[in-house]
């Protein structure tokens, strides 16, 4: 079975997911960028009352922010949302957090339960993770500052 065949196999709830940072869309930039920062987490994602992820703040919004000179105690999360927000359920297979990460370039997905409530953030350090879990035999891991073993004489 192919490397593509067994991400289809795969459902998302497989994936070592990451707490999510969730938000209310009014919550003021300086409390969102705090969060982020204590939780070391490059996002934090907008959320509705029932906890349904409606938007996402990611670094790149901060960026953004910041080129506008917003305020940071007055502005809401809201207003500067990563235009890129992507969402899976859990029932998903991994092969859709495959082709978003590489395909969209995503760096964050959302990952939503049956009630469409947030779950958590798979993100590209979980699907490495699960990819080398599950496809550990045909991964070749390098150690770093080694010489690569094609590089390594055999031999006297």
């Amino acid at each position: 079975m192919s490397f593509r065949e067994e991400l289809s196999k795969e459902m998302v709830s497989e994936l070592p997911l990451r707490d999510a940072i969730a938000v209310d869309q009014h919550t003021v930039l300086r409390a969102a960028i705090a969060l982020m920062r204590q939780h070391e987490l490059g996002c934090a994602v907008i959320v509705d009352h029932l906890c349904r992820p409606t938007g996402i703040f990611t670094e790149q919004s901060v960026i953004r922010m910041l080129i506008a000179e917003a305020s940071l105690d007055s502005q809401p999360v809201s207003d500067f949302a990563d235009p890129h927000f992507f969402v899976v359920k859990q029932s998903d297979p991994v092969s859709k957090v495959w082709d978003l990460i590489v395909g969209e370039a995503a760096r964050f997905v959302c990952v939503i339960d049956d009630e469409g409530q947030l779950a958590g953030l798979p993100g590209q350090r979980g699907l490495a993770e699960y990819v080398c879990d599950c496809f550990a035999s045909q991964i070749a891991v390098q150690r770093l500052g080694s010489t690569p073993w094609m590089l390594q004489r055999e031999g006297a």
